[in-house]
């Protein structure tokens, strides 16, 4: 008898007050939240008539720009922005000096407060000149040097200096575009390397040196004097110049149109400027042209802050981004990630340059990544933890329609106990979307040349590559002393629906796998080893008899649906005894009621013949 399960992973909503997450070192993640009792509010308000920054700040007198305000906010004072359009790069002054004394930057509620980095443009049209091939179709238009100030994203180009030689050739052209794009009625043009380019592509622009002139055609070789032009004139649009500021909450925006470089560093459209103690809540964040939100250090090379992490990013819808969506390059420690939409990340197509991820944090500690959705992404990871990191916990994420070469969760190279529990991976992809070509390409959960990993009560669905790829193909390269080892990981009590590449592991002395609900109507599901000989591939009875691996798995028919618009999982599958096996990292002393990511109740139900329907607020 089939028994079903509906049931909504990636649910938002506010923490508890009481609530416990643990960590893989046992202790609790330590939440914090902003507890001030705001002695002072003022107001922006650029649609209204008698707004000016000379004003008080009062309702009815409010100031016309959110930086005069960034100017004057003192700790424990906060600022409510009305509706309208901000075209500037907000600069906070100082910060706050702890939880109950903050700085806040609030959207008026039920207003719609847009903080872009574009401004509208509307040169004198004329029809293409100095080029050749000539296209009837195809405009050109100058901007104005005064339009820049300080910076022009039509003359710097995608590549920072950090990286001296090209990892990739294929993606060389991209790293030598132009920071800077143009929005037509909203949307995008897209940009090509050459102007021979325009001759078979419409929709799409090109810059002339020195940056100050573009040729264009739009989207249907339509006129441009009919259309309403934007263009990216600014690096970010809420950033502090000032590094290291602590305790500012910003609430309840719409951020768009930054012109920012391909990283590293990390200077995102929304950056908190090397600070600590932020909360980043209910904002959209879009159209960053390499990054939209950064938490971290920047770069790699920057000096160790005094104060760092604790950060809050919780509630924002995150998309459109070409490298990254959050990132966080080191010093991220105790940040908390929840509830977040990151969609349609990844857009500039240069996976190989490896800092392409809809979140991606180095060198992490004691991170909690939870209930987020992550979806849409192509030639990009979901989340990437790279490199050292510690005491992390990914779970209750879901992560769905992703194609990555790397692994769609992908932790690299760490020496320390993280756990990834609990989420649902659902339609994952090679990244060329062709067959895989390595362990890494198309993989739900990659875990490189790391040790004490645990891959615990997930859900697989329509993975093509690898479902679990615990692997040690860097197991030369030298991090924190140490060479890869691929030892102490754990792959216990997941399901794996029309998953047929299940398990690949890099050894198999030192790591188990066990618990695990695979599905029967895979013939041909497969595990793999990476030293170990036998070489070939190894069905489930030869997995087990002669590698010891998964001895109380089993498999079993199985159905499974996802919701392309709401994130609902059904699930079906033949009755099954109890198989799972405790996971001490998650504090588990006696086996859960049932693998994957359902709970106690529904499994109980599960066993009772009956459905079970969990709606995701």
């Amino acid at each position: 008898m089939l028994l079903a399960v509906c049931a909504a992973l990636a649910t938002f909503g506010t923490l508890a007050a009481a609530e416990t997450v643990v960590l893989p070192d046992g202790t609790a993640f330590p939440f914090w939240n902003d507890r001030t009792d705001y002695r002072a509010t003022y107001h922006v308000a650029c649609q209204n008539p008698q707004a000016s920054d000379a004003n008080p700040g009062t309702p009815e007198k409010p100031w016309r720009t959110i930086n005069r305000a960034a100017e004057m906010l003192q700790p424990g004072e906060k600022v409510i922005v009305h509706e309208g359009v901000y075209r500037e790069c907000v600069s906070p002054q100082r910060g706050g000096t702890g939880s109950q004394a903050m700085i806040a930057y609030e959207a008026a509620k039920g207003e719609q407060v847009v903080v872009t980095g574009a401004v509208p443009w509307v040169p004198r049209f004329q029809p293409s000149s100095g080029w050749d091939p000539r296209v009837k179709t195809v405009w050109m238009a100058d901007f104005p040097a005064e339009m820049f100030v300080g910076y022009n994203p039509f003359l710097a180009r995608n590549f920072y200096e950090e990286f001296l030689t090209c990892r990739n050739k294929e993606d060389f052209a991209k790293y030598m575009l132009r920071r800077g794009h143009v929005f037509v009625d909203g949307k995008p043009l897209q940009q090509v390397a050459r102007y021979a380019d325009l001759v078979q592509r419409d929709g799409a622009f090109w810059v002339e040196e020195p940056g100050l002139r573009i040729h264009f055609r739009l989207a249907r070789d339509v006129d441009p004097r009919q259309a309403a032009i934007e263009i990216t004139v600014r690096e970010q649009v809420f950033a502090p110049r000032q590094r290291g500021l602590g305790y500012i909450r910003v609430s309840g925006f719409h951020f768009e149109r930054a012109a920012d470089g391909v990283p590293v560093p990390q200077r995102a459209m929304v950056s908190t400027s090397r600070g600590h103690h932020w909360i980043l809540e209910k904002n959209e964040v879009r159209w960053a042209n390499a990054c939209g939100i950064d938490v971290g250090n920047q770069d790699w090379k920057a000096a160790r802050p005094d104060e760092f992490g604790h950060h809050i990013v919780r509630g924002n819808l995150v998309s459109d981004c070409g490298v990254c969506g959050i990132g966080g390059c080191a010093f991220v420690d105790y940040t908390l990630v929840e509830d977040n939409l990151v969609q349609r990340v990844g857009g500039m197509e240069i996976e190989r340059m490896w800092e392409v991820a809809g979140l991606k944090f180095h060198l992490a500690r004691n991170v909690l990544i939870r209930h987020n959705t992550f979806r849409d992404l192509h030639r990009a990871a979901g989340v990437w933890l790279d490199c050292m990191n510690a005491n992390c916990r990914v779970t209750g994420n879901l992560f769905q329609d992703i194609s990555s070469c790397n692994g769609v969760l992908f932790i690299e190279v760490s020496h320390a106990p993280n756990i990834l529990d609990h989420n649902v991976f659902w339609n994952i992809t090679p990244s060329p979307g062709k067959d895989p070509t390595d362990a890494r390409d198309g993989s739900a959960v990659c875990v490189d040349s790391s040790t004490d990993t645990v891959v615990a009560h997930n859900f697989f669905g329509n993975v093509r590559g690898f479902a679990a790829c615990i692997n040690n193909l860097q197991a030369d390269r030298m991090v924190d002393g140490r060479l890869g080892e691929c030892r102490g990981n754990e792959v216990l009590n997941n399901i794996f629906f029309a998953s047929p590449r299940r398990i690949y592991l890099g050894r198999v002395e030192g790591n188990l796998c066990d618990g695990n609900l695979f599905d029967a109507g895979d013939k041909d599901g497969l595990f793999e080893i990476q030293a170990s000989p036998p070489g070939p591939k190894q069905q489930l009875d030869a997995w087990q008899a002669n590698f010891g691996q998964d001895r109380r798995s089993v498999a079993a028919p199985m159905e499974a649906a996802l919701g392309a618009a709401d994130g609902q999982l059904r699930y079906s599958c033949g009755k099954i005894a109890g198989l799972c096996v405790p996971v001490a990292r998650l504090g588990e002393s006696a086996p859960a009621a049932g693998p994957g990511p359902f709970n106690a109740e529904q499994w109980k139900l599960l066993r009772e013949g009956q459905s079970i329907f969990a709606h995701q607020p």
